[in-house]
């Protein structure tokens, strides 16, 4: 993965002659010791009566010189800080940031590491550079520790960096954490109105840095601009890691974070979710949009390949797949299988053994088939016995003879498409307000979203956000449902829902929608989705069912606690 670094640190070069004019006392008395330790030395030899009060002298003068560097450090210590709250009083925080970030380590006090990502968040907003609220995030995790996070003041800086980053998620937990503290009155009031707009945008996104769609159409444009020069650079065999970065810098207004491999031979780029399920869901929307003119040379893809040879190097010395051994166990339905793995060196270094499993099995079976046929990866304590075991090497082989005439063998569209059935036991005190825990029963391609909302989680949802994605559903009645023979329901409900999924897919620009999930309540009937663009997905919804004779139409993202919206017209 290739990272842009952050910005360079600024050299900070002080006041030289106030600097000489403070060192003068200590500079005067180290002279005058040196005279004296030399006056001293002639008298011991030639006139040993002064001896004792010479002495007596040099130890004053030391005493003095401690105590004057002393009160000089004090002093600076004051002027920093003093200097520091001027600055910031006088909005001028990249004077604290090239301040503070002059200082040697000791001298970084867990307050001042507090003001620079304060300064760093300030400077922010007053130059519209959303990578210092990175910074202020980076400089505030460093310092994180059990006392931090009870500090309001942490709290808040991070909330508010996490905020302004379309982390609106994130940003909730700090914030109560921040009022949970003794703010001061106006800490409370500021945190008090972003914890509102969070909660606002929560309920109905907006994106500082625009929606995924608007993201990956600026993605787009910026590789359909470079692509003339990636190839050039791929046909004379330019460095790897040159090759690699322009082609991130192209990308990265889409996927910040994006985990790829380029051909260094060919015009092909290979996209990898790391273990996030949900962007290949993204992916396939990203690719979806690619211009014509990058088609007509590039071919993009989804999943890591296969490399059963592969040998890894995690620091301790090469791991080859041939040496690491693999114990298969099939699961419950066949559908998938268990994998133990072993090698000396996983449970050596510093990075955590399940990854270094996960990293093995992934290169050595292929992305797209460890994430669909691999349900558990175990690493095992003890080497197994041959009979018992084969070489990671024949993994994907062994895997390939039973699931290769699977549709889902590599076949992202297939496996996207896979979905799961769920019901609930009937609540009691359910009112028709109460969105989706009236559900009998549903079906998803997203268990995940599913499960989260019912366990009051959102880490499915902050991710997408962050994404400039919703995950979200709309709720509706169906008229006369609750009259019909119960054998005609399930036909009116899959008519009302592919409908309403037919027009909004149709209507909204960009088809910026994912449909994935239906749901039937005691109240309403339910359509999942995840919205690459929220508001044309909602205009176009409201254009839906502004003609469809309901009482009753919502919609609300995959969250609890925070508000839905009536997507009726009120006459």
């Amino acid at each position: 993965m290739i990272r842009r670094g952050a910005s360079s640190l600024l050299a900070y070069k002080g006041n030289k002659s106030q600097q000489s004019h403070k060192g003068a006392p200590c500079f005067y008395l180290f002279s005058l010791c040196f005279l004296l330790r030399r006056r001293v030395n002639d008298a011991h030899e030639k006139e040993p009566l002064s001896y004792r009060c010479l002495k007596f002298i040099r130890i004053f003068a030391k005493s003095f010189i401690e105590q004057n560097c002393i009160q000089t450090s004090k002093t600076m210590v004051q002027n920093i800080d003093k200097q520091v709250a001027e600055w910031h009083e006088n909005n001028e925080p990249a004077k604290i940031i090239e301040l503070l970030e002059s200082l040697p380590q000791p001298a970084l006090t867990h307050e001042r590491m507090g003001w620079l990502a304060r300064a760093y968040n300030n400077l922010a907003g007053e130059e519209d550079k959303p990578e210092y609220y990175e910074t202020a995030i980076r400089v505030l995790e460093s310092m994180r520790d059990e006392e931090s996070e009870k500090d309001e003041l942490w709290n808040h800086r991070m909330g508010f960096a996490l905020y302004h980053l379309d982390r609106e998620g994130e940003a909730v937990e700090y914030f109560l954490r921040t009022l949970d503290g003794n703010p001061y009155d106006s800490l409370r009031d500021d945190t008090k109105a972003l914890l509102d707009d969070c909660y606002k945008f929560l309920a109905y996104p907006r994106y500082a840095k625009g929606s995924f769609a608007e993201r990956v159409e600026k993605a787009w444009a910026a590789f359909a601009e470079h692509e003339a020069e990636l190839r050039r650079l791929v046909d004379e065999g330019a460095p790897g890691e040159e090759i690699q970065q322009l082609a991130f810098s192209c990308l990265e207004p889409a996927f910040p974070d994006l985990s790829f491999e380029i051909g260094t031979k060919n015009y092909h780029i290979i996209l990898s979710a790391g273990g996030t399920w949900m962007l290949y869901l993204l992916f396939r929307y990203f690719l979806s949009r690619m211009p014509e003119s990058v088609r007509a040379h590039w071919k993009f893809s989804i999943g890591r390949n296969a490399n059963p040879d592969l040998v890894i190097n995690f620091g301790e010395g090469p791991v080859p797949a041939e040496e690491v051994k693999v114990v298969l166990t099939e699961d419950e339905g066949g559908e998938s299988v268990s994998v133990g793995v072993y090698h000396p060196l996983l449970r050596e270094g510093e990075s955590p053994a399940w990854w270094r499993a996960e990293v093995l099995v992934d290169n050595a079976v292929g992305e797209l088939v460890n994430t669909e046929f691999v349900s558990v990866i175990k690493v095992l304590e003890e080497a197994p016995a041959p009979e018992d075991s084969i070489p990671l090497a024949q993994l994907r082989e062994v895997l390939a003879e039973r699931y290769g005439d699977d549709p889902r063998w590599e076949n992202i569209d297939v496996i996207l498409q896979g979905t799961m059935n769920y019901s609930f036991k009937e609540q009691e005190n359910i009112e028709p307000e109460d969105l989706r825990f009236d559900i009998i029963r549903g079906t998803t391609t997203v268990p995940r979203l599913v499960g989260e909302f019912a366990r009051d989680e959102s880490g499915l949802e902050d991710l997408l956000h962050r994404f400039g994605c919703v995950g979200g559903f709309f709720a509706f009645d169906v008229p006369g449902l609750n009259e019909m023979p119960e054998a005609e329901r399930d036909e009116a409900v899959n008519a009302a829902c592919t409908a309403l999924e037919n027009y909004v897919r149709s209507h909204a620009e960009g088809h910026c929608v994912d449909f994935i999930g239906r749901a039937v309540g005691r109240f309403h009937v339910y359509v999942d989705f995840i919205a690459y663009d929220i508001r044309a997905v909602c205009n176009a919804a409201f254009e839906y069912f502004e003609h469809y004779d309901t009482s009753f139409a919502a919609f609300q993202t995959y969250r609890r606690h925070v508000a839905w919206y009536n997507m009726k017209k009120q006459k």
